[in-house]
């Protein structure tokens, strides 16, 4: 991005330069920039201002501020490379400025860099171990990163701060779960509907549990009524295609997958499980490429997994 020019030099007639402008000028010029909502010019001018001066604490907030409404601009427009950019080099003028790292380190989870995504997060907490919102973030990148015991601990300590946030019960219920400690993802779930019943995940993830422990019946019935919230719910059309399987039930199992693909296509269990319940049903070819594709997407899915890795070092440039 090209510098706009804020300083006109005047030559004096000795043919020496004026003095530059005090820094508190360019901080209200920076501000000034930034009210008429030119917050690349006002980031540039600010980061310039921090250079020499790394304390000013006017210009440390017009950094921050200016930086993330560029970067949730570029975010709205879906240019995710550039608002990394523009936080990575606001990073790097501040780099213990909890909004920006902040900010950073969800952009990169959305953006499945969860290992830089944890290195921020462990820099955020060692600056403000008891914020609540950077420990739901961190409990969210350690569960993205397959670390369940520390997103476990992440997530409780939330809720020992916000013990009436729908949304973390849910996602203690899911740690839960996928420890396979299946009563404390029953409660969990529980606990999230009982403070946010309009909602669909906590009664399909309440399935996912039952579904688990084989109990079809209840099962069912959950994913039922995750049905009549969001009718068009992937998980939940398999979830009733997979226990209608197990029960040996393959007429419905196959009706209850095909919808499920018909709402998500890219959904691989439910291609899996309607390639097994065609092949009960001796429909070979269909079978087959049900199965196929289902292979192919986990192939896929499994190299997207190793491609999540961190793509910004130390020392690198945004």
């Amino acid at each position: 991005m090209l510098l706009a020019a804020f300083f006109v030099i005047a030559v004096v007639a000795a043919g020496q330069s004026a003095p530059a402008a005090p820094q508190q000028d360019r901080v209200l010029q920076a501000q000034h920039l930034q009210s008429l909502g030119n917050n690349d010019q006002a980031r540039d001018l600010y980061e310039q201002i921090l250079q020499v001066d790394p304390s000013n604490a006017e210009a440390r907030e017009g950094m921050s501020s200016s930086t993330e409404r560029l970067a949730l601009s570029a975010r709205a427009a879906g240019q995710m490379d550039d608002a990394l950019a523009d936080l990575v080099r606001a990073q790097k003028v501040e780099p213990n400025d909890t909004r920006v790292l902040y900010d950073l380190a969800i952009l990169e989870d959305e953006m499945h860099l969860y290992r830089d995504a944890d290195k921020v997060l462990d820099q955020l907490v060692s600056i403000a171990p008891d914020e609540p919102n950077i420990l739901y973030a961190r409990a969210r990148v350690k569960f993205d990163l397959g670390q369940l015991d520390a997103a476990l601990k992440a997530m409780q300590a939330y809720l020992e701060v916000k013990p009436l946030d729908a949304s973390a019960h849910y996602g203690l219920g899911r740690i839960y779960l996928l420890q396979l400690q299946f009563d404390q993802a029953r409660a969990e779930f529980q606990k999230s509907i009982s403070i946010q019943p309009r909602q669909s995940e906590a009664y399909y993830q309440l399935g996912q549990t039952d579904l688990e422990q084989d109990d079809y019946k209840d099962a069912i019935e959950l994913f039922h009524k995750t049905l009549e919230r969001d009718p068009q719910h992937g998980g939940a059309l398999t979830g009733l295609g997979i226990a209608y399987f197990k029960q040996k039930q393959y007429d419905d199992a196959a009706q209850w997958l095909t919808k499920a693909i018909q709402a998500t296509p890219d959904y691989q269990p439910a291609h899996y499980y309607l390639g097994l319940a065609l092949a009960r049903l001796n429909k070979a070819d269909d079978s087959r490429r049900e199965l196929q594709t289902a292979a192919a997407l986990a192939d896929k899915e499994n190299k997207q997994s190793a491609s999540h890795l961190q793509i910004i070092g130390p020392n690198a440039q945004p």
